[in-house]
């Protein structure tokens, strides 16, 4: 887990295992003023949100678990469902259950998307969006825009681009 925020806005968390696209996506958010923070793992991203306050987390919902001595995810998650089992996690943790979530993945959305969305976005687990991979930082910052309320200069010049952006 590391720290990549330049920025004084609102403290994100950013839950990625590939490397060069987190980077990519956390320089945005850092350029747009988040302070934008990284988790490769489920096992980092709790203590990350244990250990911090944040405005919202973007979560990847292919992650590895983590190899923690005292894991808090249970053995066995399918790969494919880590991000959903670490959200289910989260929501039952009174402390952590209220953090907005935005769910970036990349599973074949012909076979997954439907279900998977209304999966995230039900009464359980709460999810504020789902973006489909490669999500690029137009529609991660909309949606933080709409989360956290923060308008940085990249969000300005989309909005200018596009009068209904952010809407």
């Amino acid at each position: 887990m590391g720290s990549e925020g330049r920025g004084k806005g609102p403290r994100i968390l950013f839950t990625e295992d590939r490397i060069a696209h987190a980077h990519e996506l956390v320089g945005a958010l850092s350029d747009e003023g988040y302070v934008a923070e990284l988790a490769e793992t489920a096992e980092d991203a709790i203590m990350a949100l244990r250990s911090t306050g944040y405005a919202a987390m973007l979560l990847d919902v292919q992650l590895p678990l983590g190899e923690s001595e005292k894991p808090e995810m249970p053995d066995g998650v399918h790969p494919d469902r880590v991000g959903i089992e670490l959200l289910r996690h989260l929501r039952a943790i009174p402390e952590l259950s209220l953090v907005p979530v935005i769910v970036i993945s990349g599973l074949d959305y012909r076979t997954f998307w439907d279900g998977m969305v209304r999966e995230l976005q039900g009464d359980e687990l709460h999810a504020i969006s789902v973006i489909p991979k490669p999500a690029g930082p137009r529609e991660v910052i909309r949606e933080l825009a709409r989360i956290t309320g923060w308008q940085g200069p990249l969000f300005r010049a989309f909005k200018a681009d596009d009068p209904s952006y952010g809407e």
